[in-house]
């Protein structure tokens, strides 16, 4: 996962992104590059929006506004609470709006100058970044959540509430009238840099929280997704996500765990298994390729040389065939019996000739998928199939070749 934190400014000329690396739980690298190098890093893009480009703005939807009606009435509300025109700003809904707008009750928007993001996201498009997910820095929550980032001389506090995040005055004798701040399930995050001071103004710990890994909690724990309307992202990218999030889940999550063990022994079971049946199916056939000569010169005891058992069997068989009136798999009802097998119906022999135990055809124009198809069926009768000329093909035993 490539996680991307959007620059605070619409008009500077930033060269460089900070951006995280990540297997989706921690973070793997955090640095800083220009857009072009970070098209090398393979997996899902995400962009995180930084919190003083969102606003949030909680509407009333009245009953009955699922569905289609639901942008419209979603619009005119927005209309009658914000200054600028509509058309400047991107809005989102909350999820579990089109639920919550059949029986009517309060929802979340998320806004942001359209405009902005489109020169923001415009270096990652030109250098080739697909962004796949548009996510908040920080968002609402329905626990009480303070993150105090920068430094002592330059400290910002964002408080994060079930309506909205707000930005803390630095007087901290006037925190005294939001009232989430007194909530005891109160989360505090705090950059490095203000852990002591986080500390000795709350008289307790607060978590540690690096810029880099509140980006990665963005990425991986909200519910928002900015990337809609014109950046929404079709079927087969939300897949993709889906397939990406979910291995790198199994991959790294400590609760897959037990899982991946157990892949990882079902993988070395299969292949010690696969390995020991070829193993004993080798031997069985090396002890059968042992015992073949055997078993010719205990057939046929005139023969004290094996040079190649099968074949000198293959002939032996012939001759006592043909000695007892029988006739042999190369005599000339035989070859047309298994001619006949595998010729198409569509070609017909104009001539056939019988010597020395070759049968000459002609008048055959076979392709060579016909050819191929009947090959392994001659084989198999102990018969080989070749052409010599353009129509004109032998068949034969492989014993008398």
């Amino acid at each position: 996962m490539l996680i991307i934190a959007l620059d605070h400014s619409l008009t500077a000329q930033t060269s460089e992104l900070a951006y995280v690396l990540s297997d989706g739980h921690s973070v793997l690298r955090s640095a800083t590059g220009a857009p072009a190098t970070l098209s090398q890093h393979a997996g899902e893009v995400v962009a995180v929006v930084p919190h003083s480009r969102l606003s949030w703005m909680a509407v009333q939807l009245p009953p009955g506004s699922h569905g289609a009606r639901l942008e419209a009435v979603v619009q005119g509300l927005l209309e009658e609470r914000v200054l600028e025109d509509l058309t400047q700003l991107h809005w989102v809904l909350a999820e579990p709006a089109q639920a919550l707008a059949r029986s009517g009750g309060q929802a979340l928007v998320a806004l942001c100058d359209a405009q902005w993001l489109r020169q923001s996201l415009a270096p990652l498009q030109a250098a080739g970044l697909t962004v796949q997910r548009l996510v908040p820095e920080i968002c609402p929550s329905d626990i009480p959540t303070l993150h105090v980032t920068g430094t002592p001389d330059h400290a910002l506090c964002l408080l994060s509430h079930a309506t909205g995040v707000l930005a803390l005055p630095p007087n901290t004798a006037q925190w005294q009238a939001f009232a989430p701040l007194s909530d005891p399930q109160l989360q505090i995050y705090a950059e490095p840099a203000m852990v002591a001071r986080v500390q000795q103004q709350f008289q307790h710990q607060p978590e540690l929280q690096s810029a880099a890994q509140r980006w990665l909690a963005a990425a991986h724990q909200t519910q928002w997704n900015l990337a809609q309307g014109e950046w929404a992202q079709g079927h087969a990218q939300r897949l993709q996500r889906w397939l990406q999030s979910s291995w790198q889940t199994l991959r790294h999550h400590p609760q897959w765990r037990p899982v991946r063990w157990g892949l990882v022994v079902l993988v070395a079971v299969q292949l010690i298994g696969l390995n020991a049946l070829a193993w004993r199916e080798q031997r069985a056939l090396a002890q059968q390729l042992a015992a073949l000569p055997a078993v010719l010169t205990s057939t046929f005891a005139h023969i004290s040389l094996v040079v190649d058992a099968p074949l000198q069997m293959r002939r032996e068989l012939n001759a006592l065939k043909q000695a007892s009136g029988s006739p042999a798999s190369d005599d000339l009802e035989p070859l047309l019996a298994a001619l006949a097998s595998v010729l198409p119906a569509d070609q017909t022999p104009s001539q056939l000739h019988f010597a020395d135990r070759v049968l000459r055809v002609q008048g055959l124009r076979l392709n060579t998928q016909q050819s191929q198809h009947a090959h392994p069926a001659l084989h198999a009768l102990g018969l080989s199939l070749r052409q010599e000329g353009e129509d004109t093909w032998l068949l034969q035993g492989e014993a008398t070749r």
